[in-house]
Parts: structure tokens; sequence; C-alpha cells
């Protein structure tokens, strides 16, 4: 082992080509072995020796290196050591057979809505609390995503932060936000640098991999992230002593829509707070990066070098389908922050870009997740959150990290609702009736967008006449009352 470690860590000339190609080689083989050993049964005498400060050290100099190989052989031997040292860490027994089967059933509940994405390497790490990695491994993370020589074997390195994530089971929010802020800056960089491609080709320097495969690359790995960090906020919410709506949220890939928050004290911020406070801001983050590519297409094509109108369509479309795909994860785990971003993207944009404008609004008529069953509500919601919240549950609160107010919120729903269909009113007709009601019950809160809210009660009145459902004189009527 001490002989795997020396060879890997010799340097070579980089303008002799052919000691270039032999060194490489002799690193490979090294490593290779080195993986071997790490590998056998008798290895875990070998974690008192701490290999992985060395190897992730390692690690982080070859992005610097001519081969992007040794980089896939170093991230299995990195892994390799640091399942060594927690295998050796010493586990403390539960307290009892009956405590530790209690359990047991809320950390295995959220886990399974992430099994499409669980690695085989990954599933038999131990569960026990155990010191996180070194926090040279994030860093080298950082520098791996942001590094053009990882670009070919981009997947690898995605693949090696899944099964790295694990680790991270009492420390994730630490981590969180460090990681998702690369990884969206590298989505966002390497995006426009798909854009420059299409529309001025000669300007590219095209390199060893297409920005196509790196940005779905990249959208892999937040998308982990993502969901090991929402995951393990609603394992610790279901230990935290709040009171919950009888409605449970579901994990990252569950399939209903919920808005469950954990309710915050008066006096102090809990540590569960803070970890949703992270767990959001970086959801804000993908929404964002997610909106901006699928709004790629459509009238952009017109911009585009014409000899590459067909592959610009194609490639788009599977640009968008991969952020779509996102979105609907991201909604479908915190319905109401994504719709408050959206609406905070749709704020900022509606001033100067009408087209970007109606973007938002196609985009939350295809969500699964932003149904207007779902985003009548929670309009709803955001609006008695900034005028009136003692009138909510606190499950259906909003955490207040978008930068919006009442006006917003209510301007949004007008707009939202005329461009809805007619047939939509159907399902959204009695939480629009409730909230109509309790409007002119106790108008106060809402004294500074009373006039938008009339002419959304206008809206809904002239979309109910082109529609046949329900005992319309009743609808009328009631709708006449409120």
């Amino acid at each position: 082992m001490h002989v795997c470690l020396r060879a890997i860590s010799g340097s070579y000339d980089p303008e002799d080509t052919e000691l270039k190609s032999r060194v490489s080689q002799f690193h490979r083989t090294a490593l290779t072995t080195l993986h071997q050993i790490l590998l056998s049964p008798y290895s875990l005498q070998l974690a008192e020796l701490q290999l992985e400060h060395v190897l992730i050290d390692r690690l982080a100099q070859s992005l610097e290196g001519p081969d992007p190989f040794i980089q896939v052989l170093l991230l299995d031997v990195v892994y390799d050591s640091l399942k060594i040292r927690n295998a050796s860490a010493p586990v403390a027994p539960p307290l009892s057979p009956t405590t530790e089967h209690k359990r047991s059933i809320p950390q295995d509940t959220p886990q399974s809505s992430r099994l499409s994405l669980t690695t085989d390497r990954s599933e038999h790490l131990p569960t026990s609390k155990l010191p996180p990695p070194p926090a040279s491994l994030i860093t080298c993370l950082q520098a791996a995503f942001a590094a053009a020589s990882s670009r070919p074997v981009l997947d690898s390195w995605v693949t090696f932060l899944t099964e790295c994530l694990p680790f991270y089971s009492e420390t994730i929010f630490q981590i969180l936000i460090p990681l998702v802020e690369t990884l969206c800056a590298q989505v966002g960089q390497t995006f426009r640098s798909l854009q420059v491609t299409f529309k001025e080709p000669g300007l590219h320097s095209g390199g060893t991999t297409a920005p196509e495969s790196t940005l779905i690359s990249l959208l892999n790995g937040l998308e982990h992230v993502l969901a090991r960090g929402h995951d393990r906020l609603l394992q610790d919410e279901l230990k935290a002593p709040v009171v919950k709506s009888p409605e449970q949220g579901q994990g990252f890939f569950g399939n209903m829509v919920s808005n469950v928050f954990t309710s915050e004290t008066p006096q102090t911020r809990s540590a569960t707070a803070n970890n949703r406070l992270t767990v959001l801001l970086s959801f804000q983050d993908a929404v964002r990066i997610c909106f901006l590519i699928w709004s790629w297409g459509g009238r952009d094509g017109i911009l585009q070098d014409g000899d590459s109108a067909a592959s610009f369509n194609y490639t788009s479309l599977r640009m968008r389908n991969r952020a779509r795909r996102l979105l609907e994860h991201l909604f479908a785990a915190e319905a109401l922050e994504c719709l408050e971003t959206v609406v905070e993207v749709w704020e900022k944009s509606s001033h100067n870009e009408s087209d970007r404008s109606s973007v938002v609004f196609n985009l939350l008529h295809v969500l699964d997740g932003s149904r207007p069953k779902h985003t009548i509500p929670a309009i709803f919601n955001a609006i008695y959150s900034r005028t009136n919240p003692a009138a909510l549950d606190p499950a259906r609160k909003s955490t207040l990290t978008a930068s919006l107010n009442d006006t917003d919120l209510v301007i949004f729903l007008v707009e939202y609702a005329r461009s809805l269909e007619d047939d939509a009113m159907d399902e959204i007709w009695t939480d629009c009736m409730t909230f109509l009601k309790d409007l002119l019950t106790n108008p106060f809160p809402h004294r500074q967008t009373l006039p938008s809210l009339l002419e959304f009660a206008a809206i809904l009145g002239e979309k109910v006449d082109n529609t046949n459902f329900g005992e319309q004189r009743k609808m009328r009527r009631d709708l006449g009352v409120s």
C-alpha cells in the first residue's frame, strides 16, 4: 500500500509526451492495485492511517493533470477509504431492541421515495452517527464541478457525490448551500455556453464534452443533493415536538403536493427551523435556474443559427424536459415556497419582458404539481401569510423567504386567473368562494388590495358564464353575495 501511495504521488514533465503516457499508465496500475487492497476483507486495520486525507489531496491535484481517467480511479479509492473509516469507527449500542425498532420506522419512510437515485454501494452504509468526512472533500468537489478537466468524467464525479452524501447524514445542512451554489453556478455557465453554441457556432471552442451532456450531469447532481437535504429535513421534523397538520409531508419524489412547515416559536428559532430555511434557500436557487432553462426555445429559435435549426429544436426540448422533471420534484416537495419563487421571477420580469412573463404562466399550466387546484390555494396561503397570518394553520404559513408583498401576490392572482381555461373553474370554485366570503367578513387586512381582488371576482364571474358545471344559479348567487 505504501508503495502504491508513493507511486501515485510522482510528477513528470508535461512536455515529454512519451514520458507522460508511461507515467499515466504507471499511476493507473498503482491506483488499481490500491483499490483492490482497500476492498480486501483485511483492510479495516488500515483505517488508523487516515488514508482519506492523503487521497483527497491527491484527488484535488488530479484536476490539474492531463489524464481524466486518473480522477475516476482516485474517486474509487477515496470512497473505499471513507468506507473503511466508517466501518472501523466504534458504534454505540442501541438503548433497547424496542427503542431501536421504533426508530427504524420514521427513518425508512422518507428514504423509500428516493429508491430511484440510491446506488448499490450506498445502500449498505452504516446509519449510526459518525463524524463527517474531512472538510477538504467538499472543497475538492466544488473545485471538480467547476474545473474543465473534470468534464469528460463528470458522471463519475456525480456518482461519487451521490455515494458520499450518506456520510453527511448528521451534517447535510452544513454542506447543502455550498454545494447547491456551486452546482447552480456551473449549470448557469454551461447553459450560457450551450446558448452561444447555437447562436454563433464559430465562436464556441468545442471541448471534448458537449455542453448538453455536461448540463444533464450537473442537474443530476443538483437533484441528488436537494433530495438528500429535503429527506433529512422531513426526518428531523417528524422527531421535532411541533404541531403538524393531519396531512404529513411527502418526500422529494412524493406524488402528493403538500405545504408542510415547521411552526416556529416566537421566542427563538429552533435548529429544525434553521435547517428548513437552508433547504428552502437551496430550492429557490434550483427553481430559478430550472426556469431559465425551461424558458429556452420558442421565440429563441428565431435568433439561432439557421443551419442548425433541427439540432436546436432537439437540444432545447431535451434540456427543457430535464429542467421540467426537476421542477416537478421541487413543487411536489415544497409547493408554496416554489410558487412564491416563481411569482418573484414573474414580478421582476413583468416590467421589462412581457414574453418571459407569459412563460411563467405557461410553466405553471404544464407542471402537475402546479395545477390550478394546487396553485390557487397556495396563492391564498401566501397572501394570508402576509396580511393575516393568525388566520392560517401553522402548517399552511409561508416562511416569507421570497421578497414579495401582498400587492404583488394579488396582482399575480388576477393575471393567473385570467390565464386559466374556463373549465378550470370546476376545481377551484370552492376555494375561491371560501376566500371571497372570508374577505367579505374581514376586509380590513386586505384593504390595500381590494380593487384588485374585486377584479379577480369579476374574472371568476366571466369564466363561470362560459362553463356548465354544478348549479349555475347557486354559483352566481354565491358570487353575487361575495
